[in-house]
C-alpha cells in the first residue's frame, strides 16, 4: 500500500513538471525553472531534481545548447506521455500554474534575453560576458575584463538591473559622430 502511494505521488509530480513545462511554452533553464518551483512550493528541491533528472532521462524533456547554456522544453514524447496523464493533476492546481505563468512569462522572457557571468582569467583577474538577445537574436554581446572578483559582480548586476539604460548608453556612445567635436 505505502509503496503504491509513493509510486503515485512520483508518477503526479512527474506529470506536474511536464504540465507547467508545457504551460511554460518557452524553453527555460533550470536555475530559473527551480526558481520558480522553489519561490511557489510545488515541490521539495531534492524531489524536483531528481524527478527533472528522469524526465530528460526518459526522452520527456529535452535540452538544448544555446550559446553554452542548457535549455529545457518538454519533447513530442513528454506532450503524449502528459495528455495521457493529466487527468491526475487537480484542477485547482493547474489553474494556479497557468495564472502564476502568464504573470511571469514576461519576466521568464526577459531573464532570458538578458545575461551576464564572469569568470576567473589566468592573470588573477575576471571576464565578464553580458549579453542581450531578442528571439535568439544578439542584439548585444559584450567581453569585458574585471581587475576583481567584486567588480565582476557589480557589472553583471548593473548589465542585468539596468539593461535597457546601458544597452542605449552604449549605443548613443558608438553611433556619436566624433569628428564634429
Amino acid at each position: 500500500m505505502q509503496k503504491d502511494i509513493i509510486y503515485s505521488e512520483t508518477a503526479e509530480n512527474k506529470v506536474f513538471i511536464l504540465f507547467f513545462m508545457r504551460c511554460l511554452d518557452i524553453p527555460i533553464d533550470d536555475i530559473r525553472f527551480n526558481k520558480i518551483m522553489l519561490e511557489n512550493r510545488f515541490m521539495n528541491y531534492f524531489f524536483l531534481r531528481q524527478y527533472f533528472s528522469e524526465l530528460v532521462e526518459e526522452g520527456l524533456i529535452r535540452v538544448d545548447n544555446d550559446n553554452g547554456r542548457k535549455m529545457y522544453g518538454i519533447t513530442e514524447k513528454g506532450l503524449s506521455v502528459l495528455n495521457m496523464f493529466e487527468h491526475m493533476l487537480p484542477e485547482g492546481l493547474k489553474k494556479r500554474v497557468k495564472e502564476i505563468i502568464k504573470s511571469m512569462r514576461k519576466n521568464i522572457r526577459n531573464e532570458m534575453m538578458i545575461t551576464a557571468d564572469y569568470t576567473p582569467d589566468e592573470d588573477n583577474g575576471y571576464t565578464a560576458l553580458l549579453k542581450i538577445d531578442e528571439d535568439k537574436f544578439p542584439l548585444i554581446e559584450i567581453k569585458i575584463a574585471a581587475g576583481s572578483k567584486e567588480d565582476a559582480r557589480n557589472i553583471c548586476k548593473n548589465w542585468t538591473s539596468f539593461p535597457q539604460e546601458l544597452y542605449s548608453e552604449i549605443l548613443d556612445t558608438l553611433v556619436k559622430d566624433r569628428n564634429k567635436q
